[in-house]
């Protein structure tokens, strides 16, 4: 059980950079198109892996196709527009919302027992998010901010969705197919935002954001997919949600660190009460 929280914790990093990494990337390329481009990386890699070590089907088909339309596709659609009209931060704060969806889809769907440990964990990570959303600063909007919204709600589903109808796939594999679902939509969506002048071909986009959303796929994209789904099936959908409250905190910290957004008492104290609440639930909540 370790193992599957050091996963999670890793995950929970990769993500949070790529939020960062999605900010950065944005400077050079339209929204969904660095997303296609970011998937596409993200797919390439995951199937280059599939087939070095030997390909195996997944159980069904019909679960990589669902998850990669939740997440990636919609999930990081959603955000990835967000994002390109609200700050880095909003986007980190928003996205610990996560957490208390799924606590509450898993109580109401899966049935599964909101224990007290999980409950106050809950409570004291929105507490922590409060605390950062009345220090937070950046260029905000309203729509942004509902789009990374809607982004968290879809993200959430796929949470409940993997945890519902694990079929014990490989986890390669299904993240590869996941990828591939997602890849092809967003591609889709960017030929037809290029074919309405809503998005510009990335003709002359510099060298440096196309690295930048090459590794956002692989890292921030593929390798915390491919570790989320190597665990999902070992955790409770509530365990995994305490543990993805790290998400906005290693988002901020890249915010500050690499965009140059400060630093205040108020946003070391919010990130502060996050980090306890995953350290004290894996304490409280014997074997997690």
């Amino acid at each position: 059980m370790r193992r599957c929280l050091v996963g999670l914790v890793l995950a929970s990093a990769l993500w949070g950079g790529a939020i960062c990494g999605t900010k950065y990337a944005l400077s050079g390329f339209g929204p969904v198109t660095m997303l296609a481009v970011a998937l596409a990386a993200a797919a390439a890699m995951l199937w280059v892996a599939l087939l070095a070590r030997g390909y195996r089907a997944p159980r069904t088909w019909w679960l990589p196709v669902v998850l990669g339309l939740l997440e990636p596709a919609l999930a990081y659609l959603a955000d990835t527009l967000g994002l390109s009209l609200t700050s880095a931060v909003h986007g980190a704060l928003l996205s610990g919302l996560e957490s208390a969806v799924v606590v509450a889809l898993a109580a109401i769907l899966l049935r599964e027992a909101i224990t007290s440990a999980a409950g106050l964990a809950v409570l004291v990570a929105v507490g922590g998010l409060a605390v950062l959303a009345g220090t937070g600063g950046g260029h905000a909007s309203t729509a942004g901010d509902l789009l990374v919204a809607g982004g968290v709600l879809s993200a959430s589903l796929y949470t409940i969705v993997a945890k519902r109808f694990g079929d014990d796939s490989d986890p390669l594999s299904l993240t590869t197919w996941q990828f591939t679902v997602a890849a092809v939509a967003t591609g889709g969506t960017m030929a037809a935002r290029w074919a309405a002048g809503s998005e510009r071909l990335p003709a002359g986009v510099p060298a440096r954001f196309w690295v930048a959303a090459a590794l956002l796929g692989m890292a921030g994209y593929g390798a915390s997919f491919l570790l989320f789904n190597s665990v999902i099936s070992k955790v409770g959908a509530t365990q995994a949600a305490v543990v993805l409250n790290l998400i906005p905190v290693f988002a901020f910290a890249g915010a500050t660190v690499f965009l140059g957004e400060q630093v205040t008492g108020g946003d070391l104290l919010g990130a502060g009460l996050v980090g306890l609440s995953v350290v004290y639930f894996t304490v409280a909540d014997h074997g997690y």
